[in-house]
Parts: structure tokens; C-alpha cells; sequence
């Protein structure tokens, strides 16, 4: 294989679900993966003469082809190393075509690293990259490069928790995983500039000598609909994710969200945006002009309440950062805060030191949501769910908590929970108590009244003086 240079390309180039070709690329540094240049758009499919295909949208029909942004992938893509998942059987031969619609020559790759074969393979990493979104695609499919791209670097953070030591490339400096890669690598054949469109055979088809099996009706199925619901409706399998922190954008953030205890499956979701208050009630002062006609917490209390109220609470920070928030918000308007039955916060386990809990912070767990304050809830509840599919990978015991017939996850995050001080205060079913010492003769003594007391005996002691 030749020497892989500084530069090396990602990229992606697929056909999307709204009729539309979408390319991402981005031009990197070898070394550090460090990014240069990148660039995304969405564009009309050609026919042979070049001209906008007939399967387009009506919608879509004021969209460019490619012939308006070829010297821009030309320029990222030509004579470089690409990188990308399923390049060599589909991506490869989708531009070749597009570029030949268009009568333009077509970028030619110094050598290509396609991702496929490491999936592949089986490995601990592996299964590790899966779980960080290689090769998954995403919403916005132009976004898929981006997202192998992160993947990559993640997988790089993970090699230490397998314990597994930084790999050179025949003594360069190359990245770490990008030479990990390339061991997986088999000389591809060259790809044909035969259309990957309507290569892999749709689910609906029957593949070659094999026939559909056939679908299971809902009463059939031991994991209906149904049966899903059914639990889903007892209160006391539900456990509630959220979060209620401020924004970057001067607002507080609110996001909840229900799901059965046992499975994690999802039930309802809550999320808004509240300006924060004074004590009063009344709007804080310091909220933007921009943001002065946005509602309060008393406009959503009912929800706030309702979903938190009595429950199992989990998320990250939560007894020093968003409860404390919340309490707060709640008195300001002057309404009880809801009470938790229970506080499961994943500081303490991501604080452990354990390799899952190392692997919980690649996968997000605790890490604030781009621009989406209010959907750290979910951020955390996704991480949560792909550390359950990690424990086999990290050979860490799966145990299923008898008693309260929890997720193995949240029965693992519970062990690391350390019961702080006045916990009754704050959980549901114990009124407050203020906080008591005992003398040595064993007399309960209400320690803030004394100091309180003292306090004001040395006040009037000063005034004495300055008379």
C-alpha cells in the first residue's frame, strides 16, 4: 500500500431518502486528524446527458447537479487517501458516474481505507465503533462523514480502555486508528462506474433461494405492542431521565423523559425552555431583550410535576446542579417542588475510574448536547443504553437487580451511589428537618437557632460600643 501522505479524505456520498444526492467530505491532517477543509450539499441526480434525472422530486426540481460544486470535491478528494464506510462497493462508483454524466474527470484516490472490513471483523474495537455510530447512518445524511469522522476518534480514546497500545504506521507519525485500519484492508478491486443505485436488494424482495419469513401478528409476537404497553402503564415500573440546567442561551432547559424501569423503553417525553426568575416570581433582570416574552416555570409546572413527582430520578449532577435549580425555580413561583422517590446520578460511576465508566463518557454520558440544551436528557439516556450493549464487550457481568427488577445498567450505576448527607430531606414521603446535633450528655440541641442567637447578641454588643 503507498505511503498514505499529510492529507488524508473523508467522505460520503449516498443517495437519500428525499430523492436527492447528499456528499459530505472533509480534508484532514494524517498525523492528528485535525480538520482542514470540509464541505456538504445536497444535489439533483443526472441522467447520460448530464441534464437533472426524471426520478427527482417536483419539490427538488430548483436544485443544483454537480456540475456546480465538482471543482470543490475534485479539490478534497483528488490524490488523497480516502476514508469512509462502503466506499469501495458504493460511494466510489456513484461519483464516477455522477462525474461522468457531467463530462467532468472524476477525483482518483492515492489509496482507500473503507471501514467495512474492520466492522467486519468482529473485534472488541469493533463492536466498540459500531456503538459509537461507524458507519450508522444519520438524520441529516450529509452528516454521515462527520459522523464516521467522530467515530474514528472515539474509537482512538477507546484503544486504551481494551488496553490497547498506540499503533505506528512502519515508524511515521500517522494516527493511531487510521493505521489500525489499514491492517484490514484487502486490494479492492477497481470500482465500476456502474451505478450502486439499486444494488442491495430491497427488505421487501426476496433475496436469492430464500423466501421472507413470514411476519408474526401481534398476538404472536412475545414482545408486542401490547405487552410493551401494558407495562409501560404501571407506575411503578417507570423511572424518569431529566435534566434542568441553563443554556448558552440564557435560558433553563428542561428535558424529561418516562421509560419503563426494566427495559428503558420509552414512554412520554417532556422538553421546553423557561426564562429563569427572581424571587418574586417575576422575570430575572438579567434575560436578553430577545428572550423577555418567553414563558416562565409556573406555565409548566403541571408537567414538571406530574413526571417527577414521586418517581425514580436519573441523570447526571443532578443532587448538586439540577435539583438545587429546580427546588429553586419552584419556590420563586411559589409552588412545592416535586419530590424524588429515589436520585440515581451517574457522576459517581462515571468518577469510578471503571473501564465502562470511561466508555460511558465517549458515548456522551454527561456530555451537554450541541446546541440543544434541552436534549442532554436524552444524550444521557442514549449513553445509558449503549453501555448495556457494551458490557459484554468489556466482559463486565451483567446482574439483574431481583429486588426492584431494574435495567442491569441502572442496578450497575445504583452500586456506585454513596447516600450523602440529609438525604431525607429531599426524597419523597420525609418532611424536612433542620439540621440537629447531640450534646455530649445526649440533649438534642437545634445547633442554626444557638448560632443565630449568638449572632445577634454580638451585634448588639457593636451597637453598644459605637454609642
Amino acid at each position: 500500500m503507498p505511503e498514505l501522505g499529510k492529507l488524508v479524505a473523508f467522505f460520503d456520498f449516498k443517495d437519500g431518502r428525499d430523492g436527492l444526492l447528499h456528499f459530505s467530505g472533509m480534508t484532514a491532517c494524517s498525523e492528528t486528524l485535525s480538520v482542514i477543509t470540509r464541505r456538504r450539499f445536497c444535489v439533483q441526480a443526472t441522467d447520460n446527458t448530464g441534464k437533472p434525472a426524471s426520478t427527482t422530486p417536483a419539490r427538488d426540481k430548483n436544485k443544483p447537479t454537480l456540475d456546480r460544486y465538482y471543482k470543490s470535491v475534485y479539490f478534497i478528494l483528488h490524490d488523497k487517501f480516502w476514508i469512509g464506510h462502503g466506499l469501495v462497493n458504493s460511494d466510489w462508483a456513484k461519483l464516477e458516474e455522477e462525474f461522468n454524466h457531467i463530462g467532468k474527470p472524476s477525483p482518483k484516490p492515492k489509496g482507500i481505507i473503507d471501514s467495512v472490513p474492520f466492522i467486519s471483523s468482529g473485534t472488541k474495537l469493533a463492536q466498540l465503533a459500531v456503538l459509537f455510530g461507524l458507519g450508522e447512518p444519520s438524520l441529516g445524511y450529509y452528516n454521515n462523514c462527520e459522523e464516521n469522522y467522530d467515530a474514528i476518534k472515539q474509537c482512538r480514546d477507546a484503544m486504551p480502555i481494551l488496553d490497547m497500545e498506540k499503533e505506528k504506521d512502519m515508524g511515521s507519525n500517522i494516527y493511531p486508528m487510521i493505521s489500525h485500519l489499514r491492517k484490514f484492508q484487502q486490494p479492492p478491486e477497481k470500482a465500476t462506474t456502474k451505478s450502486a443505485r439499486g444494488s442491495e436488494p430491497r427488505k421487501s424482495q426476496k433475496l436469492e433461494g430464500k423466501e421472507n419469513p413470514p411476519r408474526k401478528s401481534l398476538a404472536e409476537s412475545p414482545s408486542s405492542l401490547e405487552e410493551r404497553l401494558l407495562v409501560a402503564m404501571k407506575r411503578e415500573d417507570r423511572v424518569t431521565f431529566f435534566d434542568f440546567k441553563k443554556g448558552s442561551n440564557g435560558l433553563l432547559h428542561f428535558g424529561g423523559m418516562e421509560v419503563t424501569s426494566k427495559t428503558l423503553e420509552f414512554i412520554t417525553e417532556t422538553r421546553f425552555c423557561v426564562q429563569a426568575t427572581q424571587i418574586n416570581g417575576r422575570p430575572a433582570r438579567n434575560t436578553p431583550a430577545w428572550l423577555k416574552n418567553e414563558p416562565t416555570l409556573s406555565e409548566s409546572y403541571n408537567r414538571v410535576y406530574y413526571m417527577l413527582h414521586n418517581k425514580t430520578w436519573i441523570g447526571h449532577d443532578l443532587r448538586k446542579s439540577d435539583f438545587p435549580m429546580l427546588e429553586k425555580e419552584c419556590k420563586h413561583i411559589g409552588k412545592s417542588p416535586p419530590r424524588p422517590k429515589e436520585i440515581i446520578d451517574t457522576v459517581p460511576f462515571i468518577s469510578s475510574g471503571s473501564k465502562l465508566g470511561k466508555l460511558a463518557v465517549l458515548l456522551g454520558l454527561g456530555k451537554p448536547a450541541a446546541r440543544l440544551d434541552c436534549r442532554n436528557c436524552q444524550v444521557n439516556y442514549n449513553a445509558i443504553k449503549k453501555c448495556r450493549d457494551a458490557m459484554p464487550i468489556l466482559d463486565v457481568e451483567i446482574e439483574q437487580d431481583k429486588e426492584s427488577n431494574m435495567h442491569p445498567m441502572i442496578s450497575l450505576i445504583k452500586k456506585y451511589q454513596q447516600p450523602p448527607e440529609e438525604e431525607t430531606s429531599i426524597l419523597f414521603g420525609h418532611e424536612e428537618e433542620t439540621t440537629k446535633r447531640k450534646s455530649p450528655q445526649g440533649k438534642v440541641k437545634d445547633g442554626g437557632v444557638r448560632k443565630s442567637l449568638r449572632l445577634k447578641e454580638a451585634s448588639q454588643r457593636l451597637k453598644k460600643k459605637s454609642m
